[in-house]
């Protein structure tokens, strides 16, 4: 087991050499070894013994707020420091072409992987879609033109709103109106942020596995406080695992009225709705596409970008095929 959610409140604590989780009336003793990522969505009691091990294993946890919001984690010592990529990776982000070219291909594989999304509807015959399709493909050749950040920004920012636009096409349920995130104020709202945020946890999970700064970032802006590369990383990937998965939700009839808690304009998920939507975010995690699991397909999105850093190869973002 890569990363394990708990998604209940919780008692952790270290029983000899496995993590001992109680929930309830409930005991589970997990190997510490067959985990190296922990994520807790529920408030969890531990202690720095527990803590220790994490640290001597290399088991990261994450902390999640009651409203869904990654918090904080606790970060295993770096046994294996690279000083040399973290200044080649600085050298990239001071060179303003080289960064550019890096974050074009971003948010190219981002909007391939939205429009992969729509195209699959397209195929099975759902004309709907096709003028979304055609306006984010006639801004996608925009993206050569853009010679900075913002202006890319900006134009993945236009490219959700198209996107947005033909998830009604898609299934009634998907009519979700204007993205809103701090706070969501509806069901779909809700998944997409705390999906993302599950998205950004796992992202900077598997870049802890290679030599890169987490904080160096090319398309998002470097800043205070934040694995700003995280979320760079993270965006081929949530059409993959966010959106798909609120799809297959939604068709499905997966969803119900007790996975959420409705009031004054703010939709949350309940303990009862982080549980379900966290179980299918790790099974969705772990299928496999093209022989590797999609977390796999993440760590070796982040070993394509060190790559790119130390001029080994060009960085490619992850593309799926419809």
């Amino acid at each position: 087991m890569e990363t394990l959610f708990i998604s209940r409140e919780a008692q952790l604590r270290q029983h000899e050499n496995t993590l001992q989780i109680k929930v309830g009336d409930q005991v589970r003793s997990l190997p510490i070894e067959k985990l190296s990522h922990v994520v807790l969505l529920a408030e969890s009691r531990l202690n720095s013994r527990l803590l220790g091990l994490c640290g001597k294993h290399g088991v990261r946890l994450s902390v999640f707020d009651y409203y869904g919001y990654f918090k904080g984690a606790f970060e295993p010592y770096d046994h294996n420091p690279a000083g040399k990529v973290k200044l080649k990776q600085a050298e990239l982000l001071l060179n303003t072409e080289r960064r550019m070219s890096v974050a074009r291909e971003v948010v190219r594989g981002a909007a391939h992987n939205m429009l992969a999304n729509l195209r699959y509807h397209q195929y099975r015959g759902n004309e709907a879609v096709k003028q979304p399709i055609a306006d984010m493909q006639k801004l996608v050749t925009t993206l050569p033109k853009a010679l900075d950040t913002n202006t890319l920004m900006g134009i993945e920012g236009q490219l959700h709103q198209y996107y947005y636009a033909a998830w009604p096409a898609i299934h009634a349920e998907l009519d979700f109106g204007k993205r809103v995130r701090r706070p969501p104020n509806n069901p779909i709202n809700c998944l997409l942020s705390f999906l993302n945020q599950l998205v950004y946890t796992v992202v900077r999970h598997e870049i802890s596995k290679t030599h890169l700064e987490e904080t160096f970032s090319v398309l998002h802006s470097p800043g205070y406080g934040r694995a700003s590369l995280s979320l760079d990383l993270a965006e081929p990937f949530k059409p993959v695992l966010t959106d798909m998965l609120i799809f297959r939700m939604v068709q499905r009839r997966m969803l119900d009225d007790s996975w959420f808690e409705q009031h004054d304009a703010v939709c949350l998920l309940t303990e009862t709705g982080r549980r379900n939507v966290a179980e299918q975010f790790s099974l969705r995690l772990e299928e496999h596409y093209q022989g590797h699991s999609f977390r796999q397909w993440i760590y070796r999105e982040a070993l394509g970008l060190e790559r790119e850093v130390l001029g080994v190869a060009e960085y490619e973002a992850f593309k799926r095929r419809v």
